[in-house]
């Protein structure tokens, strides 16, 4: 019988090949590419939606003069911070009897208003009801205090005062860390959603090879944990060429659009560890993750005796890829038990160490960390393979939990088929 690792490369190499070379495989491809362009268009497009949407109405009834400055101030706030921060005003020319005109607008189905500001600058009334009375008082208070300053002062520059005075600093500490954690949330959402597309496909694979009892030949063969290790190994390979694929085209994409936008200035901040190192840490902590995630998940998959029994796993181990990347992501840059929790979880700790690299400058962590998440893998793989030999193939497991001697290529015990 072959080793361990030479079994494990015939495995892998015959499940890549397989799907590599296969027609699906550039629909495997294609589909993510879709999904993705047509689910950010879609959200940023519901997303101008809702904030419109969101944002109140209030109807200014009141003179002209008054509306105008009203919404001059407003324009003028807004420009300063957003557009969906401050109501937006519509002017009303005021009838002869504004109580009841001011009930009519606010029981008005088409306009939407949510509230009504009535009188002057100097004595300015809002009416509407509690609850959207207490989310614009505030707001529209700014408003008229801009409204009365601008005519008080004037508009000139000259009146009011001298502009202010900007003094550029090298960094800033509070500017960095705000920065480094979008970094770190950054690389802990893109090693999550490329796991969560991809590892959850390791609950089917087995499934094919016991239908057609292929499994049986392959376990007389070689032994289980290379099996195991192998088509690990060939869904990590696949799915990199996936990545490889999708980040040529991502990076094309955004350097077209630089050309176009005539480049952009970048903010000119770096992760903890340098760019060079975070990218390094990326792409093996998205390795670590998806051996650890996808080992559990074969594991569990080979458990399964039909589609059924995969389509009803699916949602369990997706909502445990959830709590492990909520886990991660709270204890970003957070210190103590709860964050220790997070690095020494395995099937959390890749997320986890991917924020404290975007955060610390420290390496060893990183070194000391990957050990124990490979360790892991080991285990998961070992833990796997004897649970299906035990329950699907019907054999006596032998040797013990973690044989070193086969790990090292000396050969496993191969499957005993049951009798």
């Amino acid at each position: 019988m072959m080793g361990l690792w030479e079994s494990a490369w015939v495995i892998a190499r015959r499940d890549f090949v397989a799907t590599v070379l296969s027609r699906t495989f550039i629909l495997f491809l294609i589909a993510p590419l879709l999904v993705f362009a047509v689910a950010l268009a879609v959200s940023r497009f519901a997303q101008q939606r809702e904030a419109r949407a969101l944002q109140p109405v209030v109807a200014l009834v009141t003179d002209g003069a008054t509306a105008q400055a009203v919404i001059e101030a407003r324009d003028r706030l807004a420009g300063g911070t957003s557009e969906q921060t401050f109501p937006e005003l519509r002017p009303v020319a005021p009838a002869e009897r504004i109580g009841v005109q001011i009930q009519r607008l606010l029981a008005d189905s088409e306009g939407n208003y949510s509230a009504v500001l009535s009188g002057s600058l100097d004595r300015p009334v809002l009416t509407g009801p509690r609850r959207a009375d207490d989310s614009l008082t505030q707001r529209l208070q700014l408003i008229i205090y801009q409204a009365r300053q601008t005519r008080a002062l004037g508009d000139s520059p000259e009146s009011l005062g001298a502009p202010l005075q900007r003094v550029v600093a090298a960094a800033a500490a509070g500017n960095l860390h705000m920065l480094r954690r979008q970094f770190a949330r950054g690389g802990q959402g893109l090693i999550f959603a490329i796991t969560v597309l991809l590892a959850t496909m390791l609950l089917s694979t087995l499934i094919e090879e016991k239908s057609n009892k292929v499994i049986e030949v392959l376990a007389a063969a070689v032994p289980l944990d290379a099996i195991f290790l192998g088509k690990l190994f060939a869904m990590l390979a696949i799915s990199t060429v996936g990545l490889l694929l999708w980040g040529g085209i991502g990076i094309t994409a955004y350097l077209f659009s630089q050309v176009v936008s005539d480049w952009v200035n970048l903010p000119d901040v770096s992760p903890a560890v340098g760019w060079p190192a975070f990218v390094v840490l990326i792409v093996i902590y998205y390795a670590t993750n998806f051996m650890l995630l996808g080992a559990l998940f074969l594991g569990i998959g080979a458990q399964a005796s039909s589609v059924r029994e995969i389509q009803s796993i699916t949602m369990p181990v997706t909502l445990l890829q959830v709590v492990v990347f909520l886990l991660a992501a709270n204890t970003l840059g957070a210190s103590g038990w709860l964050a220790w929790l997070a690095w020494l979880v395995p099937f959390s700790s890749p997320l986890a160490m991917v924020g404290e690299a975007a955060m610390s400058a420290s390496i060893w962590p990183h070194l000391l960390l990957l050990l124990w998440q490979l360790a892991w893998v080991v285990l998961i793989v070992r833990i796997s393979s004897r649970m299906f030999r035990t329950t699907v193939m019907k054999s006596v497991a032998g040797g013990p939990l973690l044989d070193v001697r086969a790990w090292r290529g000396g050969g496993a015990d191969a499957a005993r088929p049951a009798e």
